[in-house]
């Protein structure tokens, strides 16, 4: 077991584990020693102990330092303004630069020694002169990191078709692995947009309940399947796997009839 202590950088922003210097109590603000720089965050659990194989390599956690100052808070108010107010002098820049990007966020660690700026962009972006005119504008080291869609709806967040907060943005680590396999697998129509998330990507909802799907569907007869049933042979024309039902398909009737599971027998 590990102690951390879960903080959020944003109050509307994803929870992670870093690893204490010391005792801390909820909604104490503290300082976080990243790879790149200093930040401000907040306590949203107190020191607890945490299973190893839940978290990364330790050597790569991020690690809180010490309690934050007045001062601290400060820094971070105004590096907020700092940012906003650079938004479009940054706009400015990358339309001169005639690229085809769209800025999402800028990002100063309390001390202002680099910039973390943030972009979207469909293909790569040669922003090699860009990035000589950044360094002039905020005489610091820059950092720019290119996300695609999906990334964008982490940082942006959002309310799912189901009416929750998004996966990306409240819970989710990493994005896991989905596929168009996985919503023929829950028999979803790819057509009627359900399956597809604000970011315009496969939800990631639909890799959650995969393996109950395919489990399940190893227990029905495939579709096209010769069936015999009370009222004679017929053809399995649909599944239900939440239900348990199958529907059937007789040559003389043109109706589909609704059987339970274990009221079909496969021929053969």
């Amino acid at each position: 077991m590990i102690e951390v202590i879960a903080i959020k950088y944003e109050k509307a922003g994803r929870i992670n584990y870093v690893l204490p210097d010391q005792t801390y109590q909820e909604e104490d603000f503290l300082i976080v020693k990243k790879h790149k720089g200093n930040h401000l965050a907040q306590v949203v659990r107190a020191n607890f102990d945490i299973s190893a194989d839940k978290l990364p390599d330790t050597e790569q956690m991020d690690r809180a330092v010490r309690r934050a100052e007045a001062a601290d808070i400060e820094a971070y108010h105004n590096n907020l303004r700092l940012a906003e107010d650079s938004f479009p002098k940054v706009r400015e820049l990358i339309q001169k630069n005639q690229l085809e990007m769209k800025l999402i966020d800028i990002v100063f660690p309390l001390e202002r020694e680099q910039v973390l700026i943030t972009f979207v962009a469909e293909h790569r972006v040669d922003f090699r002169q860009l990035l000589k005119d950044l360094a002039n504008l905020f005489k610091a080291r820059i950092e720019l990191r290119q996300i695609n869609s999906r990334e964008e709806s982490k940082v942006y967040g959002g309310l799912g078709p189901c009416g929750r907060a998004l996966c990306c943005s409240s819970f989710l680590g990493e994005f896991p692995p989905v596929s168009i396999k996985m919503a023929k697998n829950q028999n979803l129509s790819l057509n009627s947009g359900k399956t597809t998330g604000i970011c315009g990507r496969l939800m990631c909802c639909l890799s959650f309940e995969d393996d109950f799907y395919r489990e399940s569907k190893e227990k029905f007869p495939d579709l096209g399947a010769s069936v015999e049933t009370q009222n004679g042979q017929g053809v399995v024309a649909g599944i239900d796997v939440i239900s348990e039902t199958v529907k059937v398909r007789f040559d003389e009737n043109p109706s589909l009839l609704t059987y339970a599971l274990e009221e079909v027998r496969v021929n053969g």
